[in-house]
């Protein structure tokens, strides 16, 4: 039973920096090459729109920021 959970900890956090590599490499083209430039995506939008969710809950807003956060640095 360890091994599953193993092989599955591995994969989702393989995943994971897959995705923050995308996520990298979205900004930078929405930086470089304008608003929308991947796929029609506007990623900086939705990331503020993401930051503002979470600064508009108050106490609990911060609590699921600080989830998040840490469940992306603890890779």
């Amino acid at each position: 039973m360890d091994k599953v959970f193993k092989y599955f900890n591995d994969f989702f956090k393989g995943l994971t920096g897959l995705i923050m590599g995308l996520l990298a490499l979205s900004i930078v083209a929405d930086f470089l090459f304008g608003a929308g430039s991947i796929s029609g995506i506007n990623v900086i939008s939705n990331i503020t729109g993401v930051v503002t969710g979470f600064a508009g809950g108050g106490v609990i807003g911060l609590i699921g920021l600080l989830i998040v956060w840490n469940l992306i640095s603890s890779k």
